[in-house]
């Protein structure tokens, strides 16, 4: 039959309306199924580390290769060669400050703090507690930076969800998952490091991940991965946010980074998932004294900072200067509004008094009269020496001079009990001294360069002049 070519395309129109609307019907199914696989795919373990991954940094840095020997100044220690070092820590302030471990920071050279972003930044380290491993660094980045959310290890559970992220065997931005195995665990790595108190999980630990992150499944900050154990699968430790938040608190104030006061020390009270900072104490003659605050206050506010934590207290005054009022908004008893109070911190009185000089404190105790010298004084003794101190007077009939120690010595370490440190300053000297170990030995080893050789010569103490060393 013969049709006209009109007809023909009429035809043709109406199979292709029909497959349209059969493609349409299959299409709508299709598109919400995929609606719902990603939903389904965006779990809670997703959405956690999108929440943080911008707040956790990778950290690079070289220091000298281990070696078996106990003391710097040995032919085996000066020939080790300087490896990388790698670490991880967290953002806890958006102006560059930095959570981590002592040990990835400790005695290290070129520190480098890299982001999410690849961004790379030079770090320094701004103050750091080696008994509960924790350093706080600053770099100087050209924006502002994303700062972690920090929570609290006081209700955690066996067993609940967490996660780690960072720098694990040098691959950053590393994400596991795994669950809380146990709590209160105590770990004794060394004779000198000891933790107390720590939160198992079987989240991946990895050398790198030292300093980084443990979140919860809100993600929140509840700890800082510290340790892996060794030959052991599923086994790492995380110190928890709670002891962590406390020391952190003081290195990161303005005591300690200013010498600044101002007299407020804040504790958190919880209520079943509502968490308040309040005042637990107003230091007697302090600037928040004097501005009006009282025990039981609730902070709110600092500046702009709304207070979280106990941490936001010490960030919100990071910048105030002397005489400068900050603002801080309270909450008082029933009172619902928020009402405020302007503190203007103070020079802190204790740091502002003149310390002893050393040089004076060390002629006193030992005899001796120092000057310090440079790296090229001893680099003929050992390219390890980075200087020392120039024996310049030797007092007759004092300590020095009992253990045969000569004027033209050079003093470039001690030793109390095992440990050994360096001597390039005076109050190197000092710090050896007062060592804990003191109280047993009573007697300290002095390494002093003569005649291109180190010689060992010790000194012993009087139990009186222990004491008085280490303040008893």
């Amino acid at each position: 039959m013969l049709t006209t070519s009109k007809s023909r395309g009429k035809g043709v129109l109406k199979k292709l309306a029909i497959n349209l609307t059969v493609v349409a019907a299959a299409i709508g199914p299709l598109a919400a199924c995929l609606h719902a696989c990603s939903d389904t795919r965006r779990t809670a373990v997703v959405e956690a580390v999108e929440k943080v991954h911008k707040a956790v940094v990778s950290i690079s840095s070289e220091k000298k290769a281990a070696s078996h020997s106990r003391w710097p100044f040995s032919t085996e220690e000066n020939q080790a060669p300087l490896v990388s070092g790698m670490g991880s820590g967290v953002l806890i302030d958006p102006r560059g400050y930095v959570l981590t471990n002592h040990h990835v920071v400790d005695r290290v050279q070129g520190i480098v703090v890299q982001l999410f972003d690849g961004s790379t930044y030079s770090a320094r380290v701004l103050q750091f507690d080696p008994v509960m491993d924790l350093a706080i660094l600053k770099v100087d980045a050209d924006r502002s930076l994303t700062a972690i959310k920090v929570g609290t290890s006081s209700d955690l559970m066996v067993g609940e969800t967490v996660i780690t992220l960072g720098n694990a065997y040098g691959y950053e931005n590393t994400v596991s998952v795994g669950i809380v195995s146990a709590l209160h665990r105590d770990v004794t790595l060394s004779d000198d490091q000891v933790y107390r108190n720590l939160i198992q999980t079987d989240a991946c630990i990895n050398p790198g991940n030292s300093g980084g992150p443990l979140i919860n499944i809100d993600g929140e900050l509840i700890g800082i991965n510290v340790a892996v154990r060794a030959n052991a699968q599923g086994i790492g430790f995380a110190l928890p946010i709670d002891e962590v938040k406390e020391v952190a608190t003081d290195m990161i104030s303005s005591r300690r980074l200013a010498s600044l006061w101002h007299g407020l020390v804040t504790g958190e009270q919880r209520n079943g998932s509502k968490k308040r900072i309040v005042v637990s104490e107003v230091q007697p003659g302090s600037p928040a004294e004097a501005a009006g605050f009282k025990v039981g206050d609730e902070l709110v506010r600092v500046g702009d900072l709304t207070v979280t934590n106990s941490l936001d207290l010490e960030r919100g005054m990071l910048d105030v200067r002397p005489g400068h009022p900050a603002r801080v908004a309270i909450r008082r008893g029933n009172i619902e509004s928020a009402m405020p109070l302007d503190v203007r911190v103070a020079p802190d009185s204790v740091a502002s008094t003149p310390a002893p000089d050393p040089d004076d404190v060390v002629w006193k105790l030992l005899g001796i009269k120092t000057q310090p010298v440079s790296t090229a004084y001893v680099a003929a003794i050992s390219p390890k020496l980075r200087g020392g101190l120039y024996i310049q007077t030797v007092s007759p009939g004092s300590l020095a001079a009992q253990a045969a120690i000569e004027q033209g010595d050079i003093l470039v370490g001690m030793n109390v009990g095992t440990r050994h440190w360096e001597t390039i300053r005076a109050d190197n000297i000092l710090y050896v001294l007062r060592q804990p170990e003191m109280s047993q030995t009573k007697s300290a080893l002095l390494y002093v360069v003569r005649r291109n050789g180190i010689q060992p010569r010790r000194i012993s103490f009087a139990e009186s002049t222990v004491r008085s060393i280490l303040g008893r």
